[in-house]
Formats: C-alpha cells, structure tokens, sequence
C-alpha cells in the first residue's frame, strides 16, 4: 500500500510546506527502515495536500496519510476526540454532539420551501457547521441573497452528515454508509444541482458522489454578473481573502470569492501566500473537533496584518471559526467575515 513511499529523496519539501509542523521526511524514514507508519503524528495531519502537491516526486502524502488512518480506524485505536466525532455523526448527524432539533434552529422565521414538498432547480445543502451560532448567522444572510438573486431553490428538513471529515480520518465504513443514505435522500427530492457553503461539502459531492455542486460564490458571482444582485452600500475597507484548501487547492476555485469582493468595491490585497499556496486554517482532516498544540490560523493571523488588511474574507465556515478565535487568542483587531457577510452588507447594510 506504500510503496510510493520507497521513492522518497529525503528533500524536506514537505516538511517545509506542513502547515502544523509535522516532520513527514523523519515518519517516511521510519517507515521505510522498520515499517511502522505515523505514529504520534498521524492525528495531526490537517490533510490540506500541501505537502502532495509540492513533492517532486510525485509520493501521495496525504492519500497515505489517510489510507494509514484507515488501517489504525479498523483495528480499533482511535484517538478519544476523534472517536467522539465518529460517534456524534452517527447518533446526530453531524460531528458537533449537537442534536438535530438544535441543528434546525437556523431555519427559525424563514420562508423556506423544502424539497420534501416541493419542485426546485437547487437543493441548498447548508452543512452539519450550522449548529454553531456564528456560521448559523452566515447561513441566514446567504438565504437572503440567494431569495434576492432569484434562485429557486429548497432544503431538506433534516440533513446528514456529507461524510468529508469522515473519509479523511479513514472510517471508510462509517462515509460509505453516508453517502448511500445521503444518495437516496437526494434521488427521493430529485435533487439534480446542489449548492453548499461548505468546500468539504463540495469536494465530496463532487468527487465522491459525483454531483453537480456549486459553491455558493459561484452562484452568487453569477447572479451578479446577470445584475439579479445590485449593490446599495459602499464597503470602505481593506480585505484579504483567506483560500481555503478544500476550495482552492483541491477543487481549483480561486477566482469567484475575490470577484465577488472585487464587485463590491473593497479594497482586496494578498497576502504573501495566497491561491494554491495558501495556509491551512488548520480544521481539516478531523481537526476542527481537536484541542492541537500548533495552530496554524494564529500565523495566519499575523500574515493577515502584516498586509494591513481590516478584514479577513473566508468562504468556508471551518476557516471562519478557526481564524476568528485565533484573532481573539491574538487580541488583534482584525475581522473575519465570510464573503456572504461582506456581499450581504454592500446589498443591504448591516443587520447585527
């Protein structure tokens, strides 16, 4: 299973692009030398493919990386966190330990139609993050914008997990099982085009399930584009935009979200690493539920100031949650505000 391993030149470029520090060339050494694979560091991998994509090799780090937690996953040694997320899924559909009565909250006051009941042209599928007041905000303001553009489209009562974090912590078992009951559900609403929020919900549906997913940048840069979105506010202030990895790097969508901040007319600047060589948030792989020693948002944080940006703009809710609490860890003053956020301002001002 790793004998791509075996052609590895010991360069260290993969040491240097982890964004948690983790020394891959001294755990690729071991496990050539005594075949065991991983160890401590295993967990700690944010599978953000950084590290892949830069190997001029060619070694499928993160592939290996995953496909080793699915070895450790089927004899059962699971660390604790990840295990709680794993059994949180499965009892509520979501890996929060949030229950689904909590979870539907967000759809409080809003004239939904749902698909259940109902013919549409999308499904909105809004994502287990949800549950967390912060992006339930985003969620609620994407609604607007979406009723606004003249998107048809309609929801579920109750969602599934999509599995993304699932698969990449390597309980294969456990997101076959998803994404079959998630199949059935959309055949039964005939969902044939679906809009997510979130990059994990993208990248599996699109590559897992084989749907056609679109991320709600795209919709949204499109609606504007056709002038079905006007804008009533100017939005003075100075924004970077934050790639994340399972948009950016894994599935090549860099260009909408900063349309998007560029039609509003805010002043967008990068910072140094930005597109494919973005940063990890650090949240992927199973990490948005872990209490990890290395941060990697608080340097983001820091690369975010040092453009003097006033706003860090994110188009993924596990990217706004990690990046808002390390600007507060920093006690830095700097926003972090999802692209709907800043689109929903030029559009209708503020709300909260």
């Amino acid at each position: 299973m790793f004998s791509e391993l075996f052609t590895c030149i010991q360069c260290g470029t993969c040491v240097a692009s982890c964004c948690v520090r983790l020394n891959i060339r001294r755990s690729i050494a071991k496990f050539v030398s005594s075949g065991i694979f991983w160890d401590e560091n295993l967990w700690n991998c944010t599978t953000c493919h950084l590290c892949q994509d830069r190997c001029p090799r060619g070694i499928p780090i993160t592939d290996l990386i995953v496909q080793a937690r699915s070895k450790v996953v089927e004899n059962g040694r699971v660390p604790r966190d990840i295990r709680a997320m794993l059994e949180s899924i499965q009892k509520y559909g979501n890996p929060f330990n949030v229950s689904r009565a909590k979870r539907r909250e967000w759809m409080n006051g809003l004239k939904l139609k749902f698909a259940e009941e109902s013919d549409f042209e999308y499904l909105w599928f809004v994502g287990c993050s949800v549950v967390d007041d912060r992006i339930k905000s985003v969620v609620r303001k994407t609604y607007e914008l979406l009723k606004i553009a003249g998107i048809d489209f309609a929801v579920l009562k109750d969602e599934n997990c999509c599995g993304c974090d699932v698969k990449a912590v390597g309980e294969e078992g456990l997101f076959e099982y998803l994404m079959e009951k998630n199949m059935e559900v959309f055949g039964s609403v005939k969902a044939d085009k679906i809009i997510v929020n979130s990059p994990h919900c993208y990248h599996v549906f699109k590559n897992y399930y084989g749907l056609e997913v679109y991320h709600v940048t795209q919709i949204l840069l499109e609606a504007i584009e056709n002038e079905r979105i006007r804008f009533k506010n100017l939005i003075e202030k100075t924004v970077t935009y934050h790639d994340p990895c399972y948009l950016g790097r894994y599935n090549k969508i860099y260009e909408e979200p900063r349309k998007i901040l560029e039609a509003i007319q805010v002043n967008l600047v990068e910072m140094q690493r930005n597109r494919e060589r973005s940063l990890c948030c650090g949240a992927g792989g199973g990490n948005i539920v872990r209490d990890v020693e290395f941060r990697p948002a608080l340097r983001r944080i820091d690369e975010a100031k040092s453009v003097n940006a006033d706003v860090i703009a994110v188009a993924c809710p596990y990217c706004l949650r990690m990046l808002e609490d390390s600007a507060k860890i920093k006690n830095v003053e700097i926003e972090v505000l999802d692209v709907v956020e800043l689109l929903y301002e030029a559009v209708f001002g503020h709300s909260d």
